[in-house]
Protein backbone atom coordinates (compact mmCIF):
# COMPACT_ATOMS: atom_id res chain seq x y z
CA UNK A 1 0.00 0.00 0.00
CA UNK A 2 1.34 3.41 -0.98
CA UNK A 3 2.22 5.70 1.92
CA UNK A 4 2.66 8.70 -0.38
CA UNK A 5 4.19 12.13 0.05
CA UNK A 6 4.12 14.55 2.96
CA UNK A 7 4.45 18.33 2.58
CA UNK A 8 5.79 20.26 5.56
CA UNK A 9 4.79 23.90 5.17
CA UNK A 10 3.56 27.14 6.70
CA UNK A 11 1.47 29.60 4.68
CA UNK A 12 3.57 32.47 6.05
CA UNK A 13 6.39 31.02 3.94
CA UNK A 14 6.40 32.17 0.32
CA UNK A 15 7.94 28.95 -1.10
CA UNK A 16 5.53 26.88 1.00
CA UNK A 17 2.60 28.62 -0.65
CA UNK A 18 4.04 28.08 -4.12
CA UNK A 19 4.56 24.35 -3.54
CA UNK A 20 1.12 23.92 -2.03
CA UNK A 21 -0.49 25.58 -5.07
CA UNK A 22 1.62 23.48 -7.45
CA UNK A 23 0.67 20.20 -5.77
CA UNK A 24 -3.01 21.11 -5.63
CA UNK A 25 -3.16 22.39 -9.22
CA UNK A 26 -1.59 19.15 -10.47
CA UNK A 27 -3.73 16.92 -8.24
CA UNK A 28 -0.67 15.19 -6.77
CA UNK A 29 -1.69 13.18 -3.69
CA UNK A 30 0.05 14.23 -0.49
CA UNK A 31 -0.49 14.66 3.23
CA UNK A 32 -0.49 18.16 4.68
CA UNK A 33 1.92 18.60 7.57
CA UNK A 34 1.68 22.20 8.84
CA UNK A 35 4.69 23.59 10.71
CA UNK A 36 4.19 26.66 12.93
CA UNK A 37 7.06 29.02 12.16
CA UNK A 38 5.81 31.40 14.85
CA UNK A 39 6.52 28.66 17.40
CA UNK A 40 9.90 27.82 15.82
CA UNK A 41 8.73 24.25 15.25
CA UNK A 42 11.09 24.07 12.28
CA UNK A 43 14.07 24.53 14.60
CA UNK A 44 13.36 21.68 17.01
CA UNK A 45 15.83 18.78 17.16
CA UNK A 46 13.02 16.39 16.19
CA UNK A 47 12.16 18.33 13.05
CA UNK A 48 15.79 18.64 12.00
CA UNK A 49 16.38 14.95 12.58
CA UNK A 50 13.21 13.59 11.02
CA UNK A 51 12.21 16.12 8.36
CA UNK A 52 14.60 18.88 7.26
CA UNK A 53 18.19 19.07 8.49
CA UNK A 54 18.30 22.73 7.46
CA UNK A 55 15.53 23.66 9.89
CA UNK A 56 13.29 25.30 7.30
CA UNK A 57 10.08 24.92 5.35
CA UNK A 58 9.00 23.74 2.87
CA UNK A 59 10.14 20.15 2.74
CA UNK A 60 8.71 16.99 1.25
CA UNK A 61 9.10 13.44 2.52
CA UNK A 62 8.53 10.62 0.03
CA UNK A 63 7.51 7.68 2.20
CA UNK A 64 7.45 5.26 -0.73
CA UNK A 65 11.12 6.04 -1.39
CA UNK A 66 12.48 5.05 2.00
CA UNK A 67 11.41 8.33 3.63
CA UNK A 68 13.37 10.33 1.08
CA UNK A 69 13.52 13.92 2.33
CA UNK A 70 14.00 16.90 0.04
CA UNK A 71 14.26 20.55 1.03
CA UNK A 72 14.61 23.78 -0.98
CA UNK A 73 11.66 24.70 -3.18
CA UNK A 74 13.62 24.91 -6.45
CA UNK A 75 15.00 21.39 -5.97
CA UNK A 76 11.49 20.18 -5.17
CA UNK A 77 10.03 21.78 -8.33
CA UNK A 78 12.53 19.91 -10.46
CA UNK A 79 12.00 16.65 -8.60
CA UNK A 80 8.23 16.88 -9.00
CA UNK A 81 8.59 17.59 -12.72
CA UNK A 82 10.72 14.45 -13.16
CA UNK A 83 8.94 12.05 -10.83
CA UNK A 84 5.32 13.18 -10.52
CA UNK A 85 4.31 14.20 -14.03
CA UNK A 86 3.50 17.85 -13.54
CA UNK A 87 1.63 19.43 -16.41
CA UNK A 88 4.52 20.07 -18.77
CA UNK A 89 4.12 23.84 -18.93
CA UNK A 90 5.20 24.25 -15.30
CA UNK A 91 8.73 22.97 -15.94
CA UNK A 92 9.10 21.55 -19.47
CA UNK A 93 11.69 18.79 -19.31
CA UNK A 94 11.68 18.36 -23.10
CA UNK A 95 12.31 22.04 -23.89
CA UNK A 96 15.87 22.85 -22.86
CA UNK A 97 15.67 26.57 -23.75
CA UNK A 98 12.42 27.17 -21.89
CA UNK A 99 13.71 25.19 -18.93
CA UNK A 100 16.90 27.24 -18.92
CA UNK A 101 14.91 30.49 -18.75
CA UNK A 102 12.97 29.16 -15.76
CA UNK A 103 16.21 28.11 -14.05
CA UNK A 104 17.73 31.51 -14.81
CA UNK A 105 14.92 33.29 -12.98
CA UNK A 106 14.87 30.86 -10.04
CA UNK A 107 18.63 31.32 -9.58
CA UNK A 108 18.38 35.11 -9.89
CA UNK A 109 15.52 35.64 -7.46
CA UNK A 110 17.28 34.44 -4.30
CA UNK A 111 19.57 37.46 -3.91
CA UNK A 112 17.25 39.85 -5.73
CA UNK A 113 13.46 39.79 -5.62
CA UNK A 114 13.23 37.32 -2.72
CA UNK A 115 15.81 39.26 -0.74
CA UNK A 116 14.20 42.62 -1.60
CA UNK A 117 10.81 41.52 -0.30
CA UNK A 118 12.09 39.56 2.70
CA UNK A 119 14.36 42.29 4.03
CA UNK A 120 11.55 44.85 3.89
CA UNK A 121 9.01 42.44 5.38
CA UNK A 122 11.25 41.44 8.29
CA UNK A 123 12.26 45.01 9.16
CA UNK A 124 8.88 46.71 8.81
CA UNK A 125 6.43 43.99 9.91
CA UNK A 126 8.24 41.30 11.89
CA UNK A 127 10.64 43.42 13.95
CA UNK A 128 7.86 45.26 15.84
CA UNK A 129 6.28 41.90 16.73
CA UNK A 130 9.63 40.84 18.18
CA UNK A 131 9.90 44.05 20.19
CA UNK A 132 12.67 45.46 18.02
CA UNK A 133 12.90 49.09 16.97
CA UNK A 134 12.19 50.03 13.35
CA UNK A 135 14.81 52.44 12.03
CA UNK A 136 13.11 54.97 9.69
CA UNK A 137 16.27 55.48 7.64
CA UNK A 138 16.72 51.75 7.15
CA UNK A 139 13.03 51.43 6.29
CA UNK A 140 13.44 53.99 3.53
CA UNK A 141 16.58 52.31 2.17
CA UNK A 142 14.85 48.94 2.08
CA UNK A 143 11.75 50.46 0.52
CA UNK A 144 13.85 52.02 -2.25
CA UNK A 145 15.57 48.68 -2.82
CA UNK A 146 12.23 46.88 -3.03
CA UNK A 147 10.81 49.49 -5.39
CA UNK A 148 13.82 49.33 -7.67
CA UNK A 149 13.67 45.52 -7.73
CA UNK A 150 9.97 45.49 -8.61
CA UNK A 151 10.48 48.18 -11.25
CA UNK A 152 13.17 46.01 -12.85
CA UNK A 153 10.89 42.99 -12.64
CA UNK A 154 8.09 44.89 -14.39
CA UNK A 155 10.28 46.57 -17.01
CA UNK A 156 12.71 43.78 -17.90
CA UNK A 157 11.58 40.36 -16.69
CA UNK A 158 7.88 40.31 -17.55
CA UNK A 159 7.65 39.37 -21.22
CA UNK A 160 4.55 39.40 -23.40
CA UNK A 161 2.92 36.08 -24.21
CA UNK A 162 -0.47 34.94 -25.44
CA UNK A 163 -1.95 35.04 -21.92
CA UNK A 164 -0.33 38.36 -21.07
CA UNK A 165 2.99 39.10 -19.39
CA UNK A 166 4.81 36.16 -17.79
CA UNK A 167 8.28 35.75 -16.34
CA UNK A 168 9.55 33.77 -19.33
CA UNK A 169 7.08 34.84 -22.03
CA UNK A 170 5.37 32.08 -23.96
CA UNK A 171 1.83 30.78 -23.79
CA UNK A 172 1.66 29.36 -20.26
CA UNK A 173 2.65 29.95 -16.67
CA UNK A 174 5.68 28.20 -15.19
CA UNK A 175 7.03 27.58 -11.71
CA UNK A 176 8.96 30.84 -12.17
CA UNK A 177 5.67 32.77 -12.28
CA UNK A 178 4.24 30.89 -9.33
CA UNK A 179 7.37 31.37 -7.23
CA UNK A 180 7.63 35.08 -8.08
CA UNK A 181 3.96 35.81 -7.38
CA UNK A 182 4.12 34.17 -3.96
CA UNK A 183 7.22 36.18 -3.10
CA UNK A 184 5.68 39.48 -4.19
CA UNK A 185 2.43 38.85 -2.29
CA UNK A 186 4.43 38.88 0.96
CA UNK A 187 5.14 42.60 0.61
CA UNK A 188 1.45 43.37 1.10
CA UNK A 189 1.58 42.26 4.74
CA UNK A 190 4.12 45.02 5.40
CA UNK A 191 1.81 47.60 3.83
CA UNK A 192 3.59 47.77 0.47
CA UNK A 193 1.41 47.57 -2.64
CA UNK A 194 3.52 45.97 -5.41
CA UNK A 195 0.86 46.65 -8.04
CA UNK A 196 0.63 50.40 -7.45
CA UNK A 197 1.72 52.20 -10.64
CA UNK A 198 2.94 48.87 -12.05
CA UNK A 199 0.21 47.79 -14.50
CA UNK A 200 2.17 44.86 -15.93
CA UNK A 201 2.73 43.37 -12.49
CA UNK A 202 -0.95 43.92 -11.68
CA UNK A 203 -2.08 42.11 -14.86
CA UNK A 204 0.43 39.32 -14.37
CA UNK A 205 -0.51 38.69 -10.74
CA UNK A 206 -4.18 38.61 -11.70
CA UNK A 207 -3.36 36.03 -14.37
CA UNK A 208 -1.39 33.81 -11.98
CA UNK A 209 -4.24 33.97 -9.48
CA UNK A 210 -6.92 33.24 -12.08
CA UNK A 211 -5.07 30.23 -13.51
CA UNK A 212 -4.39 28.65 -10.12
CA UNK A 213 -7.52 29.40 -8.11
CA UNK A 214 -9.07 28.32 -5.81
CA UNK A 215 -5.71 27.08 -4.53
CA UNK A 216 -4.00 30.48 -4.87
CA UNK A 217 -6.56 32.22 -2.66
CA UNK A 218 -6.51 29.38 -0.13
CA UNK A 219 -2.73 29.62 0.18
CA UNK A 220 -2.86 33.42 0.48
CA UNK A 221 -5.84 33.73 2.82
CA UNK A 222 -3.58 34.70 5.72
CA UNK A 223 -1.70 37.21 3.54
CA UNK A 224 -4.96 38.87 2.52
CA UNK A 225 -6.13 38.95 6.13
CA UNK A 226 -2.91 40.54 7.44
CA UNK A 227 -2.52 43.08 4.63
CA UNK A 228 -3.89 46.58 5.30
CA UNK A 229 -7.38 47.12 3.89
CA UNK A 230 -6.21 49.68 1.32
CA UNK A 231 -4.11 47.05 -0.46
CA UNK A 232 -6.54 45.03 -2.55
CA UNK A 233 -6.03 41.54 -3.86
CA UNK A 234 -5.36 41.26 -7.62
CA UNK A 235 -8.36 41.76 -9.91
CA UNK A 236 -9.34 38.67 -11.83
CA UNK A 237 -9.50 39.09 -15.63
CA UNK A 238 -13.05 39.89 -16.65
CA UNK A 239 -14.10 40.86 -13.14
CA UNK A 240 -15.84 44.17 -12.57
Amino acid sequence: MSRGMKLYYDFMSQPSRALYILLEANKIPYTRCPVALRKLEQKTPEYRANVNRFGKVPCIVEQDEGDFRLAESVAIYRYLAREHRLSDHWYPLADSIRQARIDEYLSWQHLNLRADVSLYFFHVWLNPLLGKAVDPDKTERLRRRLSEGLNFFERVLLQDGSIGPTVTGGDTLTVADLSAACEIEQAKIAGYDPCLERPRIARWMATVRAHTNPHYDEAHRLVYMLAPEHIATPTLPGAE
